[in-house]
């Protein structure tokens, strides 16, 4: 009798994992014969084997998974790992030292197409973490003291964020390239075991969309047309922000690199300013993304400017000249590509068909979409932005408003070379070593 009425009752014995008997009740007696038959059937698919287990077996083995499951782990992980660690103590390994380890690594990714841009400078942070150990046998470097070093990395790009430790999305991208290190080391039989495998994964990544207020672009254009010295990059900046041109194309990254004569650079040669036209060819553009830009009204202004004040493109000493520009207003945040992301997330209001505007992008509408679209910038924010003319500029420049920028972001400077001298002012002195230096 359950609550005054009849049921059927199935003792299923005692549950492991709460240490109590689990009985459960039917309506009708067919009921119950299909859950014992159930049970019956579950008990062949674990086999003889836990059904004959002891009980205290049992715990042990439902104590062992849990801890497993705990760590985010699984059964067969495990079971790999040991199964690779079995593997890998059986194999033979040939001592190599890590900066040796490097120069194959280098040799196999020029091989296989990588640029000498990125091979050296992966390189270079590949031997930051092999300083001091340069001849140690990579495969006497435990898993631990990478992570400590990871640990230990600080953002060295000036900015609010300066000192602060790695964000995720550079701690993956970091250990992605080490553990290429050791894949390297591993296929040449220098190494049994991919440390990088021992450390906690970064999952995925969410990446920020964001772009320039239209009131940051104005600022920056204004600081453009300072003065001489700044007005060499309005050409490279008008490129990005109304032109849709990656910032390595406009430098000509990809034919310096490949050591092409300069008449495959990209230049004034490349863009026709009578007709609005501007040419990204096969040497200069990403592969699969050459294509000819149809420039606004807005863009083609610009670069009327800018010609007519010779503006050098590729250009001359860009991320020096632009800092200068970010310093001038007070602009601490660079978004990376973010002039050209202004550009496609205004364009789409221009075309109002997103096809066109990935002819002029050269790129595909799913990145399009995945990468601006989710912005929702309201329409009349995307016109606005292509009403930011040299004689809008030049119009803002006399302003209150653009004094106030300029004091403000001279403040800002002011107080932080004031922080800057405290902080230095605050390092304990290193002491004489007690050698007396000769004053040549």
């Amino acid at each position: 009798m359950v609550h005054g009425r009849e049921r059927w009752e199935v003792d299923f014995g005692v549950d492991a994992l709460v240490g109590k008997k689990k009985r459960s009740y039917f309506e009708t007696e067919k009921e119950a014969d299909d859950a014992v038959a159930g049970y019956e059937r579950e008990v062949k698919k674990g086999g003889e084997y836990w059904a004959r287990m002891s009980p205290a077996k049992r715990q042990s083995v439902i104590g062992i998974l849990m801890d497993i499951e705990a760590k985010g782990q699984s059964i067969q992980s495990v079971w790999a790992d040991w199964q690779r660690d079995k593997k890998a103590a059986t194999q033979t390994i040939i001592p190599q030292p890590y900066e040796d380890c490097v120069t194959e690594w280098k040799r196999r990714k020029l091989a296989a197409g990588k640029t000498e841009r990125y091979v050296y400078h992966a390189a270079v942070d590949l031997m930051k973490f092999g300083r001091g150990q340069e001849r140690r046998n990579i495969h006497e470097i435990p898993a631990d003291e990478l992570e400590r070093y990871i640990d230990s990395q600080r953002i060295q790009k000036r900015g609010p964020q300066f000192g602060q430790k790695w964000g995720l999305s550079t701690r993956r991208t970091n250990m992605s390239l080490f553990s290429s290190l050791w894949e390297v080391a591993i296929a040449k039989g220098w190494a049994t075991l991919n440390i990088v495998d021992r450390l906690e994964p970064v999952g995925k990544l969410e990446r920020q969309k964001r772009i320039y207020s239209n009131e940051t672009t104005l600022n920056l254009m204004a600081a453009a047309m300072s003065n001489a010295k700044t007005q060499t990059v309005i050409a490279p900046l008008a490129l990005g922000f109304f032109g849709c041109m990656r910032p390595e194309e406009i430098a000509s990254e990809k034919p310096k690199e490949k050591g092409l004569p300069v008449e495959k650079w990209f230049g004034w040669k490349d863009i026709d300013l009578e007709h609005g036209l501007v040419s990204v060819s096969t040497d200069v553009a990403k592969t699969g993304d050459e294509r000819v830009i149809r420039l606004q009204p807005t863009a083609v202004q610009w670069l009327k400017l800018a010609n007519e004040l010779g503006n050098p493109l590729p250009p001359v000493n860009e991320l020096r000249t632009v800092n200068l520009c970010c310093e001038m207003i007070g602009l601490d945040d660079w978004i990376r590509d973010g002039l050209r992301k202004n550009c496609a997330t205004h364009l789409r209001v221009i075309y109002k068909n997103d096809y066109e505007v990935v002819k002029d992008m050269g790129n595909s509408v799913r990145i399009l979409l995945r990468a601006y679209a989710e912005l929702r910038v309201p329409e009349a924010v995307s016109l606005e932005h292509w009403m930011i003319t040299p004689g809008k500029v030049k119009e803002y420049m006399k302003s209150r408003a653009w004094g106030t920028v300029l004091r403000e972001a001279a403040e800002k400077a002011e107080r932080k070379a004031a922080a800057a001298i405290e902080a230095s002012e605050k390092q304990p002195k290193q002491k004489a070593s007690g050698v007396a230096k000769s004053g040549s």
